[in-house]
């Protein structure tokens, strides 16, 4: 259930609003789909009533102007206004439209059914006279906030220690984590994204100040810890030493930017988590007349960052991924099967990174692991069902859900950004 918005809360959240003062992130969305009730039916038919009466007095003043002379020459003659009344009442019709210039009420009618009975002519009439009408501050300030929202450049309070989630193309587990808590924190991102209207726009290329502007935007001192994702998803597992969202050289330039906002403040380091692939690297060489010249600087991949500064962590989705295979087989000797150009892609990092894990099997039972160019062909091997001990390991969303359905018992199977987002979860609720 969404949060009850009083007529006072909602005076004072458009109030900051307008004055460009921060509000709190868990009013955003209630303030923003705030609707105020529609006219009852007696309003309605108010409204209606005095449109026929005002027409057809004008049809009278206008049309038929031999009515209109009958009828003030049999009418009282107290319908005929005194001047102090008649320019009264012309500086009322001033401000919502022209002077009637009459003193004979019979000119005045039209506008006073309209904007004495009118329902929406007193809603007219009040606005003019009063424009501090706290309904109208309230939709001014929604049409600001909607506007900030679709922009990027809302600023929000958040509960003590947030998060900020630094997202790319690799925003499937950022999403997850954001859906399962939306007050989890701000997500910052060079476009806007659908699940969220918390969000921050950053772009990385555009330098420091950049970086600084949208830190200072969201209050980082009271956050708990940045989340960066410079990974895609759709190679979450196993990664060519190029798949990635962002290069581990630009990971090293934001993780140096943030730093250095925090220094400058004189902030603590707060904790800095990574999802990426620790096995990929930006390489620089220097070369001289004769060749290359080695040097320890050449390399930066998140392990050099990691060791570089402090409190990092890295979440390696292909460790984590590795780590949940090696708890599943249990001692069993770990086989892998794919389409032929997956074997060809796949098998020999996924043994090697297997090993640097330490994994020695001590049973003579296997466990086939599934994993392939892409889910589709995972999906198939599922489906046929043709392998009686088969461990899938899948990416996509819409694959997993098609799946799990009907193909797929629990744990037999790895949905990959389940996992990592389990993974950040747990890291997050120990900070």
């Amino acid at each position: 259930m969404g949060k009850i918005l009083t007529k006072k809360k909602l005076i004072s959240v458009a109030k900051a609003i307008n004055n460009d003062e921060r509000i709190d992130a868990d009013i955003v969305n209630p303030f923003l789909d705030f609707k105020f009730q529609e006219s009852s039916r007696f309003s309605q038919m108010m409204i209606k009533s005095a449109a026929a009466l005002s027409f057809f007095f004008a049809s009278v003043l206008v049309i038929f102007p031999e009515v209109r002379d009958y009828l003030i020459e049999v009418l009282p003659s107290n319908f005929e206004l005194s001047d102090r009344i008649a320019k009264a009442l012309d500086f009322v019709w001033g401000l919502v439209g022209k002077p009637v210039k009459k003193t004979h009420l019979m000119y005045h009618m039209p506008n006073i059914i309209i904007y004495a009975f009118g329902v929406a002519g007193v809603r007219q009439l009040w606005k003019k006279l009063n424009k501090n009408n706290w309904k109208d501050q309230v939709k001014d300030a929604q049409d600001k906030l909607g506007k900030m929202a679709l922009e990027g450049i809302g600023r929000y309070n958040f509960a003590q220690g947030f998060s900020l989630l630094f997202v790319g193309d690799g925003d499937q587990i950022a999403r997850g984590l954001v859906i399962d808590d939306p007050m989890l924190g701000a997500t910052i991102a060079d476009r806007r994204l659908h699940y969220t209207n918390l969000w921050g726009k950053y772009t990385s290329s555009e330098g420091e100040e950049e970086i600084y502007r949208v830190l200072e935007l969201y209050n980082s001192k009271d956050a708990g810890e940045y989340v960066l994702f410079p990974v895609m998803d759709e190679h979450l597992f196993l990664p060519g030493p190029y798949d990635f969202d962002t290069a581990p050289h630009r990971v090293d330039i934001a993780v140096q930017r943030i730093r250095a906002y925090e220094n400058e403040k004189g902030l603590e380091n707060k904790r800095l988590i990574i999802v990426g692939d620790r096995e990929q690297k930006s390489n620089f060489v220097t070369a001289s007349k004769s060749g290359r010249i080695i040097s320890q600087d050449d390399e930066i991949s998140l392990r050099t960052i990691a060791e570089k500064y402090d409190n990092i962590t890295v979440v390696d989705p292909t460790d984590t991924t590795l780590m949940k295979i090696i708890s599943i087989a249990d001692g069993r000797q770990i086989l892998f099967r794919s389409s032929d150009h997956g074997v060809e892609k796949y098998s020999g990092e996924f043994y090697r990174r297997l090993s640097l894990l330490g994994y020695q099997p001590t049973k003579e039972e296997n466990l086939t692991v599934g994993y392939d160019i892409s889910d589709l062909e995972t999906e198939h091997q599922v489906v046929s069902q043709k392998q009686s001990v088969y461990l899938p390991i899948i990416l996509s969303r819409d694959i997993f859900d098609g799946l799990v359905k009907s193909h797929l018992r629990e744990d037999s199977y790895i949905f990959v950004p389940h996992l990592i987002k389990a993974e950040l979860q747990k890291l997050v609720a120990e900070q």
